[in-house]
């Protein structure tokens, strides 16, 4: 069977519920310990009263007096623990019975024929449904060896353990039920956050992914099971969500790029036309062709290492780590920058020699590539005549330090500012490319510092101008990597 693309088939449901099962193996284990108790409680009961039984039987036998007569019996059987329960039978050796004393008149006594022996043993009755427990002894009677047998009535007792095995089987049913009952509510109630997860996973499986657990506040399992798996769904929300905006941004840019690259390669293409078409006969004119096909290759070629470059920051692993001492790499990018033009005025903010040199862990070439993308953009974007002021601050969190670049210029309007990191974008669309650069210059800031932990940030200089906040984590004394990593 197959299945739509993103779609996963859903496994059956059981038979039985997790709260049947649970249920169901609740009352099945307390049935066969109720099951262990009513057999084994009878039994025993059964062998305590057999066992009271012969020991009066045999405590009667045995204090049998010389001359045996009914008077004597009854005073022997009344002393016993049976209180008169013996009854007491003489059996000759042709097999007559003589009943001699009995525990009631209504009692007809055991069935005494054939070999009784001289063991204790249960035999039945005159009567039929009785049971009785003898023992016999051998006696001299009337001038002959006879069987004298004590005997007592056991059918009180089976009625004892039938009354017992009905009380049993009532309390156990009783307890069954009430188990149920109770069982039942208790594992409802403590699996409904379970249930609510499969009714949220099933939701989810089907596409929506705003559902959430209601969470209890007992800390019991089910309670931090579902707070982890709130936490589960919040965190694949995320990633969900960041994977839509990565995937914006990729066609964005590709869709950016291809129209950054698209005006070049249409300006060569047209010029080679022109000229393989012919109209292009005058020497000045091929001239002024091929000058404007070596800018626009250039302008290519530019557009396409600020890509790479783009790649490259955005790929961490790619960065050579080292640790750098962040004002000699600042002062460096100020010389260069005064060097490239002298026209305005680049200005390192001098820090006090007492204090220790500031030292963060990145690769010094990105690192430099940062600030001089910084540099550059104020030497594009402003008018000659403008002062430029690099300082470097401390942080409000020690573990980190700022480098702020700053210019007096004409600045950028406050509703650009939040878009200033973004790829490809201007902040004054009237600006020609030949002009106004390729749109990547602080994109490539952005990426350089968010790979090395930091984060930039862009507001109104004091001057009027743009200043543009770079924070970075600084090494830790001793170690080669950054305190933390910063958040914009």
């Amino acid at each position: 069977m197959s299945f739509p693309a993103g779609e996963a088939p859903l496994p059956p449901r059981p038979r039985w519920s997790l709260r049947a099962r649970l249920i169901g193996l609740v009352l099945l284990v307390t049935t066969l310990a109720l099951v262990v108790v009513d057999i084994v409680l009878p039994t025993l009961v059964r062998g305590a009263l057999n066992t009271t039984r012969d020991q009066s039987l045999n405590v009667v036998v045995t204090a049998l007096p010389g001359r045996i007569g009914p008077d004597n019996l009854e005073r022997l059987t009344a002393t016993s623990t049976l209180r008169g329960g013996i009854g007491w039978s003489l059996v000759y050796p042709d097999g007559k019975v003589k009943s001699l004393v009995g525990p009631a008149d209504d009692d007809p006594g055991p069935l005494l024929a054939g070999d009784l022996g001289t063991q204790l043993r249960t035999v039945g009755g005159l009567q039929t449904g009785d049971h009785y427990r003898i023992l016999p002894t051998q006696v001299a009677a009337d001038g002959e060896t006879a069987t004298l047998v004590a005997w007592t009535n056991v059918e009180d007792d089976a009625e004892l353990l039938e009354r017992l095995i009905v009380t049993e089987l009532v309390i156990s049913a009783g307890l069954l039920l009430l188990l149920g009952s109770a069982a039942s509510l208790l594992i409802r109630r403590e699996l409904k956050p379970l249930e609510q997860m499969a009714d949220t996973a099933d939701s989810i499986a089907a596409g929506d992914l705003s559902r959430r657990v209601a969470v209890g506040e007992s800390g019991v399992e089910v309670d931090r099971l579902g707070v982890a798996f709130n936490g589960m769904l919040d965190g694949i929300n995320t990633l969900l969500a960041e994977r839509e905006a990565a995937e914006h941004r990729l066609r964005q840019f590709v869709a950016d790029a291809s129209h950054e690259l698209r005006t070049p390669v249409a300006a060569v293409r047209g010029y080679s036309d022109l000229y393989a078409a012919g109209a292009l006969p005058e020497a000045p004119a091929v001239a002024r062709a091929m000058e404007r096909m070596g800018f626009e290759a250039r302008r290519m070629g530019s557009l396409v290492e600020d890509l790479l470059t783009l790649a490259q920051a955005d790929a961490p692993d790619s960065l050579v780590a080292d640790r750098v001492e962040l004002t000699d790499l600042l002062a460096g990018a100020v010389e260069d920058a005064a060097a490239i033009d002298p026209s305005r005025q680049w200005v390192m903010v001098p820090r006090p020699d007492d204090l220790p040199p500031i030292v963060v862990f990145g690769d010094h070439n990105r690192l430099h590539q940062l600030f001089a993308n910084l540099l550059g953009n104020i030497r594009t974007h402003t008018e000659p005549g403008t002062t430029a002021t690099v300082s470097v601050e401390p942080d409000p969190d020690p573990r980190f330090v700022v480098v702020t670049v700053a210019d007096d210029g004409r600045g950028v309007d406050a509703a650009a500012l939040p878009f200033l990191f973004d790829r490809f974008y201007r902040a004054d669309p009237s600006r020609s490319r030949e002009h106004g650069g390729s749109g990547l210059g602080l994109a490539i800031v952005a990426a350089i510092a968010t790979a090395h932990g930091g984060a930039v940030s862009a507001t109104r200089a004091a001057a009027g101008g743009l200043a543009v906040r770079v924070r970075l984590p600084q090494a830790r004394p001793g170690d080669g990597r950054p305190a933390t990593v910063a958040t914009a």
